[in-house]
């Protein structure tokens, strides 16, 4: 049986879909629950959270009916997980163990399907793999839109995102390679295997700052200095002759500016003698100079 076949037509696979879809109608109330909405607002959250993902996978895939209203089954796990957490306050610490376990094998689930079903229609590699992310990621992420919050999956989270796309890559290996349809649930078991581990971990993908370097000028300068001090001390080891300063600090302009010497402010107002130039003209720059001001007082002292 192909990969995609086993994946659409297994009772065991399905029945863990729709847990899946019953879980994230779990989460999604949760949210709806702590914005203290009604319950036109956790059924409206429950759908989105649930559904949300496959639904646009279907409308980018223009095959007709999305699957989640080709039958009445998908919509009564999501409205059924959404009046669970209508009725049951679900914030405890064995709920929130047991939603991330089904949630992480629901997302594996939904990720190898989602690639599988995109492959199958005859996309490329590239964008099938992005479309079983987004039928992983996507209803949480347009959840989080819907109720005014940042996507979780941008960050600030265990991996999530990063989960899904190696169980898409996964399922492209499998079916690219033509091996047998179980060999795609070792991909399901890989990313949701990885999202329970980074839950656990609290494993996350490094943000801007961590990588972004902040020199500033002098620390450059700094730093220039310490790779030329660097390559002289090569030099005079591989050749036992010490370089002429001035041979490497013609060598580019970079490093003319850092070898050379910085000057003071009294140097830069200061004006040569007779030129005109500076800041200060010659005239401000000799009633600078120590005992002028005195013998302009007492002119008549030589």
């Amino acid at each position: 049986m192909p990969p995609e076949q086993l994946l659409a037509s297994n009772d065991l696979l399905r029945a863990l879909d729709l847990v899946g879809v019953v879980v994230m109608g779990i989460t999604g109330g949760a949210l709806a629950g702590r914005l203290r909405f009604d319950a036109v607002g956790f059924a409206a959250i429950g759908i989105v959270s649930g559904l949300g993902g496959g639904i646009l996978r279907d409308l980018i895939l223009d095959q007709g009916t999305p699957a989640a209203f080709a039958g009445p089954w998908y919509l009564v796990c999501a409205l059924g997980g959404a009046a669970f957490s209508y009725l049951v306050a679900t914030d405890g610490r064995t709920w929130r163990r047991a939603t991330t376990l089904l949630d992480a094998l629901a997302l594996g689930l939904w990720a190898a399907a989602g690639t599988a079903k995109s492959l199958d229609a005859g996309l490329d590699p590239l964008p099938a793999i992005l479309l079983g992310v987004v039928s992983a990621v996507g209803g949480g992420a347009v959840r989080d839109v819907i109720v005014g919050r940042v996507p979780a999956i941008f960050g600030g989270g265990p991996l999530y995102a990063t989960s899904a796309l190696v169980t898409a890559i996964g399922t492209w290996t499998v079916l690219s390679l033509g091996l047998p349809g179980p060999t795609i649930l070792g991909a399901v078991a890989l990313g949701a295997g990885l999202a329970i581990l980074a839950a656990w971990r609290r494993w996350g993908l490094p943000q801007h700052q961590e990588w972004q370097v902040t020199l500033s000028a002098p620390q450059l300068k700094s730093l220039v200095r310490r790779v030329r001090r660097s390559e002289r001390r090569r030099l005079v080891l591989e050749t036992g002759s010490i370089p002429a300063q001035t041979q490497l600090a013609g060598a580019d302009e970079l490093t003319q500016d850092a070898t050379a010497a910085d000057d003071s402010a009294e140097e830069y107002t200061r004006a040569p003698e007779g030129s005109g130039s500076g800041i200060d003209g010659p005239e401000s720059a000799r009633r600078r100079l120590p005992g002028t001001e005195q013998a302009q007082e007492e002119p008549g002292r030589g």
